[in-house]
């Protein structure tokens, strides 16, 4: 399933004097347009004050800052808390990052039922973007239920407001008949129309249905062009399609090494391989956050927040544990660590400790216990974790991924 500088103070105090008047709407695009220049301090100053008036929409955009660390230090907690406050004032920015927050467990204890109500609430005040959001997560693999049917009224409505990618998504429920009728005339509909405007997955898929006469006369020419198109922004997908025609010399000339050279982009992308994967991931930082100072050790306030069981704190101290950050490497060290850090919910020290157990860092190296943990990671929506996960077990036998699917039903069964 296809399934986002400081200005002068002169310039502040200008705007502030001036702010009393504005609009909700007008101080919510004011600070937006700051945030867009990259005027960070002048934005949160600006936010700060308008949320001490009750400003929801400005409180929003303080919650977005602190979220990301644009002017202020990273605080996802306090971002949550914001957003808390902001969601139950009927602020949609504010009620879409905070169902993503409770989905995730970022900053906030994790409610899967809770998180998809704020998604709703969100979506229904009708911005593109969070009514995609709703549908793709009524299908996601966070969702213990699944709603296809429901994603497809959701994934309409974005396509109706003309979100490219809720097209896509809403194609391939057409095409694979989830959630709704099986339709290839729809499917193919869908497809063309974000084709057209350059998404590489609906001209991939768009290839297929021409390969297979779905929905279309079987035509190999179309679906060359499709391919072809989809594989000049590098969709492995469609690189691996594509080779299969010029294999075949069906819609392309018969060229084996043409062939040849797609099949090894596209494993190239995909990173193919267990191995090359793990080599090429490394063992990066959460993505959510700001990189530290590795020169620097822990400073007072970071010890204290370990000592009292923060999970973020927890989290940072052990990715400098592995990479020998201001503290001496020691990855059995980082390993308890990140396992303190995962007992809390944290996504991403789940996605550590699969590739510490993956490649035996600090601890023999057990497959099976990598794929737990990735197979956490990734029902928590962590970047790479799917991946890893799949390519753990392309490396493991049927008996070790079962044993390995019962530990995680296990793990993600209520007490």
């Amino acid at each position: 399933m296809v399934l986002s500088v400081f200005r002068q103070l002169l310039l502040v105090t200008s705007l502030v004097v001036a702010l009393p008047s504005m609009s909700v709407a007008q101080s919510g695009a004011a600070i937006q347009a700051m945030v867009e220049r990259g005027q960070y301090a002048d934005a949160v100053r600006q936010a700060e004050e308008q949320a001490e008036l009750g400003d929801g929409e400005a409180r929003a955009w303080l919650a977005h800052m602190f979220r990301h660390g644009l002017g202020v230090p990273q605080d996802i907690v306090r971002a949550a808390e914001l957003d808390q406050v902001s969601a139950a004032a009927g602020i949609a920015r504010s009620q879409n990052a905070l169902g993503h927050s409770l989905i995730m467990g970022l900053g906030i204890e994790a409610d899967e039922r809770a998180g998809l109500d704020w998604l709703r609430r969100a979506a229904e005040a009708g911005e593109a973007q969070y009514v995609f959001d709703y549908a793709q997560a009524l299908t996601s693999d966070l969702n213990r239920d699944p709603d296809p049917a429901e994603a497809v009224v959701w994934y309409q409505r974005a396509a109706d407001l003309g979100f490219v990618e809720a097209q896509v998504n809403l194609g391939i429920l057409y095409m694979t008949g989830q959630g709704v009728s099986q339709d290839f005339d729809r499917a193919r509909e869908l497809f063309t129309g974000a084709a057209e405007v350059g998404e590489a997955q609906a001209q991939n898929n768009l290839g297929l249905l021409h390969v297979r006469g779905e929905g279309v006369p079987r035509d190999y020419q179309a679906a060359f062009y499709w391919f072809q198109m989809a594989a000049e922004q590098d969709l492995p997908e469609a690189l691996r399609n594509l080779s299969v025609l010029y294999e075949s010399g069906q819609g392309a000339p018969l060229d084996e090494a043409q062939a040849r050279r797609l099949l090894a982009r596209a494993r190239t992308l995909e990173s193919g391989g267990l191995d090359q994967l793990l080599s090429s991931i490394g063992f990066p930082l959460d993505p959510r956050l700001l990189e530290p100072d590795w020169a620097e050790g822990p400073d007072v306030t970071a010890n204290r927040l370990v000592e009292g069981g923060d999970a973020v704190a927890l989290y940072l101290q052990a990715q400098r544990l592995v990479r020998g950050g201001g503290v001496r490497q020691d990855f059995q060290a980082a390993r308890s660590m990140f396992q303190a850090a995962a007992d809390r919910g944290s996504s991403a020290a789940e996605f550590s400790l699969c590739l510490l157990y993956a490649r035996g860092l600090g601890v023999p190296q057990n497959y099976s216990t990598a794929y737990v943990w990735c197979s956490l990671a990734a029902y928590r929506g962590y970047p790479d974790a799917a991946l890893v996960r799949d390519s753990l077990a392309l490396e493991m036998t049927g008996a070790q991924v079962e044993s390995a699917g019962q530990e995680l039903a296990r793990r993600l069964s209520p007490e």
